[in-house]
């Protein structure tokens, strides 16, 4: 890595001798992502009614027409599609398929099959469920193509509910992307790139707010496979000073050592680490920081979300179902609320809307992506299942929320090959506004 600090090159060592023993696993990162798009089943989109469908099928901008795409029925009877638009986006374009005459309730597979760089023939299957998808609207997929597939994402209720993401580009570049009706992208180098970043905002005075990114942690190829973590936060005055000159909060904030997941009450925003003790610190908009009460248990792959400016935790360690918790500021204790139903998973999405709160997505046990929505009834504290996300990824996704809808979309699919073990990560563009 260019320019690379020499202090944090001196953390990677320490870390190199301190954890080599350990055995990690990490999320798909620029330095090993390829800019050659992927042919990718992206989505499966029942809008109006559960007897039709739209499949919409990634392709490169250079691609032939030697792939096929086949719809099959639950007896492996193949089903006319009709083809619809072909869009070029960045570097691929993005084609759509139609079908008529499913059967509610009835179990079908998309397949795609295409040959690779390598002229090896590969075959990726999709299954769905026909049923209606009423609360999912498409939007523009973001023009991005290598960094990273996820960021640091925020919604802003002070102008308009628009969003911004901070997407980490190269070693010395943010991609700084703004959507409104669509994606406007800019570079922005403050503060220092890097993955894993948060970003969220707080309110002062209930009129005004402060937007807040940091911590995460950047690599070094001469030590391949370390994190060094990065304690710092930043502070710009609201949303469209994002990009532009960065106040530093804090230099060694909570001694943040870990990846971080975070939930905000209105003024205040409480940051917990995962694969922890339980450690939780909150910093209110006068940059009060201070430790709380520790989460009950230990941390493994968090996720959370608000509610009524409580907050609510699920914890995520293997072998078990995720615990749910919520949190009450003023009163500062947690209270175990109803167990997420679905399975054991990580790399969850969250977040709430109209008064529930939303939970699922993420990898199994096993490495297998999930694409079920479960829905939270605080005042019955019960969940029930929702419905599934069409769009392409497993993990790492972005999700924003407002009061009445939010935001779902990016990150990574972990897909199987037909006929191989093997799963690959495959970085994803699409984005999606959620009405319960």
């Amino acid at each position: 890595m260019k320019n690379f600090p020499a202090f944090l090159f001196g953390l990677l060592v320490l870390m190199a001798l301190g954890m080599s023993s350990c055995q990690e696993t990490y999320p798909p990162l620029a330095e090993t992502e390829e800019t050659t798009v992927p042919y990718a089943l992206v989505s499966v989109l029942q809008p109006g009614s559960a007897t039709e469908a739209t499949v919409e099928v990634k392709i490169p901008q250079t691609e032939t027409e030697d792939f096929r795409v086949d719809l099959r029925d639950k007896s492996g009877h193949s089903l006319p599609l009709q083809t619809g638009s072909n869009v070029g986006v960045a570097n691929f374009k993005l084609r759509t398929y139609s079908a008529s005459q499913l059967v509610a309730g009835e179990p079908y597979t998309v397949q795609l099959t295409y040959r690779d760089t390598r002229n090896n023939e590969i075959t990726v299957n999709r299954a769905f469920t026909a049923r209606s998808s009423g609360s999912w609207t498409k939007l523009p997929h973001a023009p991005i193509f290598g960094g990273d597939y996820t960021g640091a994402a925020l919604l802003s209720p002070f102008f308009q509910s628009r969003i911004a993401v901070y997407r980490y580009a190269t070693e010395s570049n943010w991609n700084l992307l703004r959507y409104s009706q669509g994606w406007e992208s800019t570079v922005a180098t403050n503060p220092l790139p890097r993955h894993g970043a948060i970003t969220f905002q707080l309110a002062y005075f209930g009129t005004n707010e402060q937007i807040f990114t940091g911590f995460g942690y950047i690599t070094n190829e001469k030590i391949p496979g370390k994190k060094a973590y990065l304690p710092d936060l930043w502070s710009v005055g609201n949303f469209f000073s994002l990009g532009g000159n960065t106040t530093q909060v804090f230099h060694g904030f909570g001694a943040v050592d870990a990846t971080v997941k975070f939930f905000t009450t209105i003024d205040e925003v409480f940051i917990i680490k995962e694969h922890d003790l339980g450690t939780m610190y909150s910093m209110n908009f006068r940059w009060e920081e201070k430790p709380v009460r520790p989460f009950p248990e230990k941390t493994g792959s968090l996720t959370a979300f608000t509610l009524d400016e409580v907050g609510y935790v699920l914890n995520q360690v293997p072998g078990t179902a995720p615990h749910l918790y919520a949190y009450y500021p003023q009163r500062d204790q947690w209270e175990r609320k109803a167990d997420l139903p679905g399975g054991e998973r990580t790399e969850a999405a969250s977040f709430s809307a109209h008064g529930r709160g939303y939970a699922g997505l993420g990898l199994s046990a096993e490495g297998t992506g999930l694409r079920d929505l479960w829905e939270y009834d605080p005042g019955l504290n019960t969940w029930r299942y929702h419905s599934e996300y069409p769009g392409q990824g497993h993990q790492l996704l972005i999700a924003l929320s407002d009061q009445e809808e939010a935001y779902l979309g990016w990150g990574y699919e972990s897909r199987t090959v037909e006929g191989s073990q093997a799963r690959q990560q495959v970085g994803c563009t699409d984005f999606w506004k959620f009405v319960p």
